[in-house]
C-alpha cells in the first residue's frame, strides 16, 4: 500500500497544446500566489494516456478535463475516472456551457468556460485545495492487482487478513484483495485505525463500528448480517469501545 502522498497532483488533459499550456502555467502561478509548492501537475493530450497512467497505479487528487477531444469526450473520461476512483475532483473546461448539465450529472467539483485565465480558474483551484485537504485523510488507498484503489473510509465495513492478504469488504458489496503483505496487519491499516470508529476485534479482523448491530460472547454482528469474532484477548477492549460509541451516537443529535 502507498502512503497517503502530501504533495498536491493535478492531471490535465487538453488535446489542445495551446490551451493545456495555458492552464498548466496558470495553475503554477496559484501556486506562486498562494505559496504552495508542494504540488505536481501531470500534462495529457489524449484521455487514453491519462486512462493508463491512472489504470496503471498513479494517484492524482485532482482531474481539469477538456470536453471536447476527438478522441473520446471530457464527459466520457470522467464517467471511466469515476468507475476506476473513489469521488474524484473533477474540473470539466469548455469553450461552450453546452455540456453542463452532464458535467454535474457526474458530480463535476465545478465547470470553468474558456479562455483559462487567474479570473476563473483561482477561486476554483482555492477551493480544489481545501476540499482535498478535507478527503484526503478519509480514503484509503489501496494496492490491488488492479491498480491503487481510492476507498472511501465510510465505505469499509470490515477488513480481514487471510494468508498475508487484506481483504476489504465494503458496504455495495463489493470485495478487495490487497497485495501480499510485507508488513504486519497493524502497520498496513494504520490510517485505518487512526479514526475512532474502527476497533480491530482480533488478530486478523477490523471493523467499523458504523455498521455494527449487537456485541455478544465471541461476535459482532453487523448490519450487513456478517458476525465477526471477537478474541478473548480483545473482549474488554472491544466491549469497552463498542460501548463508548454507541453512548456517543446516543448524544449526537
Amino acid at each position: 500500500m502507498k502512503e497517503v502522498h502530501k504533495m498536491l497532483r493535478l492531471a490535465i488533459c487538453d488535446d489542445d497544446s495551446t490551451d493545456l499550456a495555458k492552464t498548466s502555467e496558470t495553475i503554477k502561478e496559484w501556486c506562486q500566489y498562494q505559496n504552495h509548492p508542494e504540488i505536481k501537475i501531470h500534462s495529457f493530450r489524449s484521455p487514453y494516456n491519462l486512462l493508463d497512467s491512472v489504470s496503471g497505479g498513479e494517484a492524482y487528487d485532482i482531474f481539469l478535463l477538456d470536453i471536447l477531444m476527438p478522441d473520446m469526450t471530457g464527459i466520457s473520461l470522467g464517467e471511466q475516472l469515476t468507475r476506476l476512483l473513489a469521488e474524484p475532483l473533477i474540473v470539466y473546461v469548455s469553450s461552450s456551457n453546452d455540456y453542463y448539465p452532464d458535467a454535474f450529472r457526474l458530480f463535476a467539483f465545478n465547470y470553468i468556460c474558456k479562455p483559462v485565465s487567474k479570473d476563473n480558474l483561482f477561486p476554483v483551484l482555492d477551493k480544489l485545495s481545501y476540499r482535498y485537504e478535507q478527503q484526503k485523510n478519509n480514503v484509503f488507498l489501496l494496492k490491488t492487482s488492479d491498480g491503487i484503489r481510492q476507498i472511501p473510509l465510510h465505505t469499509i465495513v470490515y477488513a480481514e487478513l487471510l494468508s498475508h492478504v487484506c481483504h476489504l469488504h465494503l458496504a455495495d458489496g463489493t470485495h478487495l484483495k490487497s497485495l501480499y503483505l510485507r508488513s504486519g496487519f497493524n502497520q498496513f491499516l494504520a490510517p485505518v485505525l487512526e479514526h475512532p470508529n474502527f476497533l480491530k476485534t482480533h488478530t486478523s479482523f477490523v471493523v467499523n463500528l458504523d455498521y455494527s448491530s449487537r456485541l455478544t460472547t465471541g461476535f459482532l454482528s453487523l448490519t450487513t448480517g456478517n458476525k465477526i469474532p471477537v478474541a478473548r484477548s480483545f473482549a474488554a477492549k472491544v466491549r469497552q469501545r463498542y460501548i463508548d460509541y454507541w453512548l456517543q451516537e446516543v448524544k449526537e443529535p
